[in-house]
């Protein structure tokens, strides 16, 4: 489902698909955010590159319960590439999933899709390299 804030500039076709139709019938933003807020209280969130969404949102969820596949270590050293460069949903999708993904738009479902099937391939590796303060080693000198 679509949400507005204000009028619409440019809805990106290209990239995101969303045409001038699709906006006519969007829910208002301020519904659609007490919508989305609801549904993930208390819960985790997987996804890739969230920043922005929780942003638009003015939503800062406990970072335990975020699973962002765009900072995950693990998962760029599974694709073979740099650790130090965050990589595209795209290109972990195709090197990790050996799916292709994105070829003519985004589609959030299919987007969200990928960033959970990398997440659960991830999963074993996750809190040990992207939350130092579930791994043991971290509270080790405190014994």
């Amino acid at each position: 489902e679509l949400c507005r804030t204000q009028a619409v500039v440019s809805t990106q076709s290209t990239g995101s698909g969303i045409k001038p139709k699709h906006m006519e019938t969007a829910t208002p933003m301020m519904e659609a955010r007490r919508l989305i807020l609801k549904h993930l209280k208390g819960k985790y969130i997987v996804g890739h590159d969230l920043k922005n969404d929780f942003e638009t949102l003015t939503f800062k969820p406990h970072p335990v319960l975020v699973k962002d596949t765009s900072k995950c270590i693990a998962l760029r050293h599974m694709a073979g590439l740099d650790a130090n460069k965050i990589p595209s949903l795209r290109v972990l999708t195709r090197l990790i999933q050996g799916d292709v993904i994105q070829t003519a738009s985004h589609c959030s479902v299919e987007d969200a899709r990928a960033a959970l099937a990398l997440f659960k391939a991830a999963e074993d590796k996750w809190d040990d390299q992207s939350n130092p303060y579930l791994n043991d080693s971290y509270w080790a000198h405190l014994t």
